[in-house]
């Protein structure tokens, strides 16, 4: 049995050994993954069972629950920031898509300076958050705005709630059409001209072909790059704190700019905690639904 055992361990020992250099180079990742990514996780998590305060002396004992009942049931504006996060994400993500699938197509065909187009296009998606939220800010001011200037009115677009979230739609999609629309050019570069010489011998006329080929054969793009998006418009909050800080009052607060209200600036670190982690469990069931939708729409045909 001993030599049955050893023999059983000796190929685990050489299979390392074999595997050892690729082990060394997967180390700093793994190790980064653990250090800050995991933890941070864990001990956000943690922090939201707990009372912790920057302001509170003796702060830090566990409390359980009080945090999320305190947050789902005696704190009114928190289903409207919840309401403000899905209209932020959602909407964001449907224009930037309905407006790069014109944008791709237009990319993808023979028009003049094709090259320069294209690397116009970029220039929303590399310039830093931050800077965009700015300039935005800047256009959309209510006294000193070039909209208004030019439209001679005196609108305070990023104060009025009637048109703060329109400013901030816009906005989102500026900055991440880019993104979807190279994803969607390249998905139509990988679809063969040959499928459309045979659907237009066949007397299918452009708009038909958009629906019974270049749509179908575009959806697994689509779904792939529009989780992308969806989670990273989810996280991301600079283009709101910049351009409104979640104002006027919470009319445009969302997760994680409540996250950093509780934490940063009223330093709660247990409700800001445990507002991250309900963030983090709306994203978590959401991916969760939308890979299941995505499964059940795995075979594509095209028609």
């Amino acid at each position: 049995m001993k030599k049955i055992g050893a023999d059983l361990v000796r190929p685990r020992q050489t299979r390392f050994k074999k595997y050892m250099v690729a082990y060394m180079f997967i180390l700093p990742t793994l190790l980064y993954l653990l250090i800050f990514q995991l933890y941070p996780l864990l001990e956000s998590v943690r922090l939201g069972f707990t009372n912790t305060s920057f302001l509170r002396p003796g702060s830090g004992k566990f409390i359980g629950l009080d945090n999320y009942k305190d947050l789902l049931f005696n704190t009114p504006e928190f289903g409207s920031i919840v309401k403000n996060s899905i209209l932020w994400v959602l909407g964001s993500t449907f224009f930037q898509y309905l407006f790069a699938l014109p944008t791709s197509a237009v990319l993808n065909s023979n028009i003049a300076g094709r090259p320069l187009w294209r690397g116009l296009l970029m220039v929303p998606w590399v310039t830093p958050t931050v800077i965009m939220g700015v300039i935005f800010k800047a256009i959309f001011d209510g006294d000193y705005g070039i909209i208004n200037y030019y439209l001679k009115t005196n609108i305070v677009w990023l104060g009025d709630g009637r048109t703060v979230w329109p400013v901030l739609l816009l906005t989102s999609v500026w900055k991440g059409l880019p993104y979807a629309t190279l994803m969607i050019l390249a998905g139509l570069q990988g679809i063969s001209k040959d499928l459309y010489e045979a659907a237009y011998v066949d007397g299918c006329g452009k708009f038909k072909q958009f629906f019974k080929i270049t749509l179908p054969l575009l959806t697994p793009v689509l779904f792939t790059s529009c989780l992308v998006s969806i989670v990273l418009t989810w996280t991301k909050f600079e283009l709101i704190w910049v351009l409104t800080a979640g104002g006027p009052g919470t009319k445009t607060s969302i997760l994680p700019t409540y996250v950093y209200t509780k934490s940063f600036i009223n330093f709660d670190m247990g409700a800001g905690s445990a507002v991250a982690t309900i963030s983090m469990l709306f994203m978590l069931v959401f991916v969760l639904l939308y890979l299941r939708l995505f499964k059940k729409s795995d075979q594509y045909e095209v028609s």
